[in-house]
């Protein structure tokens, strides 16, 4: 791949210095958005040490704490076989020490876009409305994306040597999150992985803004990898939300834009459920936006 340094094959010779990224952290950042603070942790790339002036770009996690892990071993694995340039990783979320009920009730208040109400018309709202006729929740996405953004980005970026080429991973309620940030604040990440979105959720405010979007603008610069597990179809829940089907959608629809400065990738994962679907969306999607490149 041109540009891409190939790794070293199992069983070959080590080069010299690290093969693997540096884990920093955790630690404790505040949001002056939030009443909580968050947990952030970052992964170097293998050869961040081997020079003081080389600087990479940044993948940030949606729900950290669950995910840094698989998201480093991924990269290992795609940096070492010169499948993926090197990054650095940034994962963000609530400490796994506040308890399962606890990181729940923050997630869903941090990653939910804003507006008059959560759910939607048609079948699939009609069912959470069944399920609960008076849930509500605070919907506070948009101080969710300014933290990462506006505080945590220029804080890290003091401490780690970063260029202006960031992605952003969310998966679930995460993917509602980075499918909303796509629109909400266009060109604060080149780069995006949207795994098994809820983005008909808040009366299908993502799509809401692709239209805003698309009515204003020509263009929209961003590679984009769209994610689901062909499993969540059959399931009452996930089908509820569009899980699959809102992804699909939101492709097609931005394939239809013929934005020049668009790339668009879409996988639908045989056999693969909510969860086993991550580990796909990851590997797949680190490829589909920053394979090509240097």
């Amino acid at each position: 791949m041109a540009g891409i340094k190939k790794g070293v094959p199992f069983g070959g010779t080590p080069p010299v210095g690290r093969y693997t990224m540096e884990v920093r952290g955790p630690e404790r950042m505040h949001s002056s958005g939030f009443d909580w603070d968050f947990e952030t942790e970052v992964a170097l790339p293998a050869s961040y040490g081997d020079t003081s002036d080389r600087a990479y770009p940044v993948l940030w996690l949606t729900d950290g704490p669950l995910v840094f892990n698989l998201a480093v071993g991924i990269q290992n694995l795609l940096a070492t076989g010169g499948l993926a340039p090197e990054l650095i990783i940034v994962g963000v979320g609530c400490s796994s020490a506040a308890g399962l009920a606890e990181y729940s009730r923050r997630r869903v208040i941090e990653l939910t876009p804003p507006g008059n109400q959560l759910f939607y018309d048609g079948p699939g709202g009609d069912y959470f409305k069944k399920l609960a006729p008076e849930y509500s929740t605070p919907q506070r996405a948009d101080a969710f994306l300014a933290f990462l953004v506006d505080e945590a980005r220029p804080a890290l970026a003091k401490q780690y040597r970063m260029i202006e080429d960031h992605g952003l991973f969310g998966h679930s309620g995460g993917g509602m999150f980075a499918n909303y940030a796509l629109f909400a604040r266009p060109g604060t990440f080149r780069r995006y992985i949207i795994g098994s979105p809820s983005s008909n959720a808040v009366d299908r405010a993502a799509f809401k803004l692709e239209a805003a979007h698309a009515a204003a603008h020509r263009d929209l610069q961003a590679d984009v990898f769209f994610g689901a597990g062909e499993a969540e179809i059959g399931e009452m829940m996930l089908a509820a939300w569009g899980i699959v089907s809102a992804p699909v959608l939101m492709a097609e629809t931005l394939l239809l834009r013929q934005y020049p400065s668009l790339k668009i990738t879409t996988r639908i994962f045989s056999a693969k459920n909510h969860f086993t679907a991550v580990p796909d969306i990851l590997l797949e999607g680190i490829q589909a936006v920053w394979g090509n490149d240097p």
